[in-house]
């Protein structure tokens, strides 16, 4: 499988000493500089001549074009991986999986996810290397997850939404293009955290900071009423930070109107409004809901979403090592929705892309 061409922004240039809190340019550390930018066009155009001799199985020239995509923006990451399979079509693991390698330390997600994905690497699954492979993506994950409880957790939309006509009754496929995202305050560099497809409609953050849980949807359904609309194919992934690993996804069966997610000295705790689903729920040892009974958890949830996306959340402290923070959701200049962080002594910085981030997620569009 040729790669898609995403693009996700990291600096390879020397950058200054870190400033120590929200430094204006990235300090060394995990993570790319701004994963929301898109690629330069010569590296795309020069990917797409590439894939044309990929398909040929002219593999030296393939190379040559992809090298090139990679030198006109060393921050489009896509070349790099059909490099990696162009190796593998010739039978060359071992330079495969070097390439394998430097891809999954620059950027383990999404890399991670299409390179165990890729049809064209699946050659490698039967060969010794594999296991340098998977001691790779090991390696990779724990360096992903280093710190990330001193980071800002957030919903970012990478591109334009697919939009759902308004006021209108029917069942409308959703894609707005988010993902979950983290900003690190004392390196000024963000990780991804997910990669479902740009279907990520909200996030919430454990209070210990060590796990999220964030929900999915595949579709709206709206009625003729104004008030009868539900989110469908709803399901619910909870991810360790640390170690980058996630747990196998619920899906709450039938629509949801909406979910609550609390916090509990074990994990989340949901509310849950829906037809066939309604109620308070925790997930049990075999990851299903289960019933909760008993007292309601204590506090404010940490995130709402509704059939119409995420609410916006409360102003959170981030512990930032050595760079603590505010982070709050605000307006952007557009009417949409930004984060925006505060730290004592250094000028407010506004974190997401062009089309919108928040802390808990965004209204869908």
């Amino acid at each position: 499988m040729i790669a898609l061409a995403l693009a996700f922004v990291l600096s390879l240039d020397p950058v200054p000493a870190a400033s120590g809190c929200l430094p204006a340019q990235p300090a060394p550390g995990p993570g790319l500089a701004d994963p929301f930018r898109a690629p330069d066009p010569q590296a795309t155009e020069l990917n797409a001549a590439a894939k044309v001799l990929y398909r040929q199985g002219k593999w030296e020239e393939a190379r040559a074009q992809y090298r090139a995509a990679e030198a006109a923006d060393p921050t489009f990451l896509a070349p790099r991986l059909n490099v990696a399979c162009s190796f593998v079509r010739q039978e060359r693991f071992g330079e495969a999986v070097a390439e394998v390698r430097a891809l999954v330390e620059r950027a383990y997600v999404p890399w991670s996810r299409e390179v165990r994905e890729a049809a064209d690497l699946g050659a490698l699954q039967a060969q010794p290397q594999m296991v340098d492979v998977k001691r790779a993506l090991g390696e990779a994950a724990r360096a992903w997850g280093a710190g990330l409880d001193q980071s800002v957790i957030f919903v970012g939309r990478l591109r334009v939404p697919l939009r759902v006509p308004p006021e209108v009754a029917g069942e409308f496929i959703l894609n707005p293009h988010q993902e979950v995202f983290a900003f690190t305050p004392a390196t000024g560099r963000f990780r991804q955290l997910t990669a479902e497809d740009g279907h990520v409609v909200a996030v919430a953050l454990a209070p210990d900071r060590r796990r999220i849980v964030y929900v999915t949807a595949e579709k709206l359904v709206r009625g003729a009423r104004p008030d009868a609309a539900t989110l469908d194919g709803v399901a619910l992934g909870e991810l360790t930070l640390a170690t980058m690993t996630n747990d196998p996804p619920i899906a709450i069966p039938g629509g949801v109107r909406r979910i609550e997610i609390a916090g509990t000295p074990h994990g989340f705790a949901y509310r849950i409004d829906g037809p066939r689903t309604d109620g308070r729920f925790v997930v049990g040892s075999d990851h299903t809901l289960v019933p909760l009974t008993g007292a309601r958890p204590p506090g404010a949830p940490l995130a709402v979403l509704t059939a119409d996306g995420a609410l916006p959340a409360s102003a959170v402290a981030v512990p930032g090592g050595g760079c603590p923070v505010k982070a709050r959701d605000t307006k952007s200049a557009g009417g949409g929705r930004v984060v925006v962080l505060s730290a004592r002594g250094y000028p407010p910085r506004t974190i997401g892309g062009a089309f919108g981030a928040g802390l808990a997620g965004l209204p869908l569009p």
